[in-house]
C-alpha cells in the first residue's frame, strides 16, 4: 500500500515492494493530487504482484510506478555517465538556482569524491562498499586549515583583482592539522546522493543511491553557548580557544562595551552602523550584507531581512522591530551613507561581500579583548540568548531570527547561568 508524508509543504509517496522501503517527491501539490498519485502506484504495484505487467531490464519499480508503466528509455549515454559527468551536468543545471555558497560547496565536496573514487568511475558501478571505503579514507586523511585558508584568498583575489595586491601568503603552521569530522564526510555523501537522485530523475538514471545506512564515526557536539567568564574559565583550565570562543554570546551590557568600542575604531563608515544592525537585530552576516535600502522602514520602526535558508524552494522574509538605539544609528547611516544599492555600502556605493564583512570586523577589534570573537554570529547569539533569559515566547524568538528546526531550537535554548542558579537555589536553598 502506498501512502503520502508532507512536509513544509511538499509532499512524497512511500511505498513497500519485494521487502523494500521506497520512496519519490511530488513537490507542491494539494492533498487530493498526492492522494491520486498514491492510488496510481497502488494500482501498478497490485499489477506487478499479479504478474499482469513485469519490471522492463534496466528499469527501477520507483522508475516504473512514477511513469504508470510507461518508463522512459535509459539511452546508452547514462550507462556511460561518470562521476565527472555527473558532477559537470549537475552544475550545469543548478547554475543560477543555487545559491553561489551553496555550489562552491558542492564543488568542493565532488572534488574529494572524484579524488577518491576516480574521475572516469561509471556511476553505475559505484556499490555501497565504494562508498563506504570513500568513508573510511576519509575518515583517516589529515587536513591542513592554513591551506585552505590560502587557497581560498587565492580564488578571491582571481574573483576581484586589484592593482598593487599583495600576493597570498605562504601557509603557516598556526592552526593545527586535523582529520576531516564525520559530519563533513556525511556532507560530502549528501552532495552526491542529491546529484544522483538529480540524474534519476533528468537523466533517467535508473539505479537507486548505494549509499543507504553507511557507517560513519560518532559526531562531536558543539561545546554549549557560554558567557565569556566562563569561555575565560575554559581556556585557562587548558579547553580548545577555537571552539570555545565560537560558542561565546555576550549579555546586554557586555553589547553596549563592544559597541561604544566600535564606534570610534578607524575602520570604514559602514562598519559600526552594520556591527549595531547585527546586534539589535539578529540577522546573519549574509542577510545584513545583502538588505536593501527600501527594507528599512524607519517610520514603523522596523526592517525586512531577506532570508535564504529558511525554506530551499524559495526566498523568504522576515520583519524584526527596531530598537530606539538602532534606529537612531541607522537615522544617521541613511543621511551619509553613499547612494549604492545596498543598505550597507562602501564609499563609492559599491556593495560589501560577506568575506569582507568578517575582515573589516576582525580588523576593528584585533587591539582590543574583542579580537578573540569568530566572527558576526555571536551578535546573534546574544540577541537570542538575551530574550530567552528574558522569557520571551519561543515563538517570537522564531519569527524574528528565522528558526525553523527543532535542532535550532534545541542548540539556542539556554539561559543565563544565575538564572539556573537562582531556581536550583529555590529548590535547595
Amino acid at each position: 500500500m502506498a501512502w503520502v508524508q508532507s512536509r513544509n509543504g511538499s509532499s512524497r509517496v512511500l511505498f513497500r515492494h519485494d521487502g523494500k522501503q521506497h520512496t519519490f517527491w511530488l513537490g507542491e501539490v494539494n492533498e487530493r493530487e498526492a492522494k491520486a498519485t498514491a492510488d496510481k502506484v497502488d494500482y501498478w504495484l497490485m499489477r506487478l504482484k499479479q504478474g499482469l505487467v513485469t519490471l522492463p531490464p534496466g528499469c527501477d519499480v520507483v522508475t516504473f510506478v512514477r511513469h504508470e508503466g510507461r518508463p522512459p528509455e535509459h539511452p546508452a549515454e547514462v550507462r556511460e555517465l561518470t562521476l565527472t559527468g555527473l558532477r559537470d551536468t549537475y552544475f550545469r543545471s543548478q547554475n543560477g538556482k543555487l545559491e553561489q555558497t551553496t555550489l562552491d560547496g558542492i564543488r568542493l565536496h565532488f572534488d574529494h569524491l572524484v579524488r577518491l573514487l576516480g574521475p572516469d568511475r561509471p556511476v553505475t558501478q559505484i556499490t555501497r562498499a565504494d562508498l563506504q571505503g570513500y568513508t573510511d579514507k576519509r575518515a583517516g586523511e589529515w587536513i591542513d586549515p592554513n591551506v585552505y585558508r590560502v587557497k581560498r584568498r587565492e580564488r578571491d583575489a582571481a574573483k576581484k583583482p586589484r592593482k598593487n595586491r599583495k600576493p597570498p601568503p605562504e601557509a603557516s603552521e598556526d592552526r593545527p592539522k586535523r582529520h576531516p569530522s564525520a559530519a563533513t564526510i556525511r556532507k560530502e555523501i549528501v552532495s552526491l546522493r542529491t546529484a544522483w537522485n538529480w540524474a534519476r530523475s533528468h537523466l533517467g538514471l535508473g539505479e537507486e543511491f548505494p549509499g543507504r545506512d553507511l557507517d560513519y564515526a560518532k559526531t562531536v557536539e558543539s561545546l554549549p553557548f557560554m558567557t565569556w567568564e566562563e569561555a575565560e574559565r575554559r581556556v585557562r583550565a587548558g579547553d580548545d580557544p577555537d571552539k570555545v570562543w565560537e560558542c561565546v554570546y555576550l549579555r546586554p551590557a557586555e553589547i553596549g562595551d563592544l559597541l561604544a568600542w566600535a564606534k570610534d575604531r578607524p575602520v570604514s563608515p559602514w562598519v559600526y552602523p552594520m556591527i549595531c544592525f547585527a546586534a539589535h537585530t539578529g540577522a546573519r552576516r549574509s542577510e545584513i550584507v545583502r538588505a536593501l535600502p527600501s527594507d528599512l522602514d524607519l517610520v514603523g520602526g522596523v526592517v525586512t531581512i531577506r532570508e535564504k535558508k529558511r525554506d530551499k524552494r524559495k526566498h523568504t522574509t522576515r520583519r524584526v522591530p527596531l530598537s530606539p538605539f538602532l534606529r537612531g544609528v541607522l537615522e544617521d547611516w541613511v543621511v551619509n551613507r553613499a547612494a549604492g544599492k545596498t543598505l550597507f555600502c562602501k564609499g563609492d556605493g559599491a556593495g560589501i561581500t560577506p568575506r569582507e564583512a568578517h575582515n573589516y570586523l576582525r580588523r576593528a577589534f584585533r587591539v582590543s579583548k574583542w579580537k578573540v570573537l569568530r566572527g558576526w554570529h555571536v551578535f546573534r547569539h546574544s540577541l537570542i540568548s538575551a530574550m530567552a533569559s528574558k522569557g520571551v515566547d519561543q515563538r517570537v524568538i522564531d519569527d524574528m531570527v528565522g528558526h525553523s528546526t527543532d535542532e535550532q531550537r534545541r542548540r539556542y535554548r539556554h539561559l543565563y547561568p544565575d538564572v539556573k542558579q537562582q531556581a536550583i537555589s529555590s529548590v535547595f536553598g
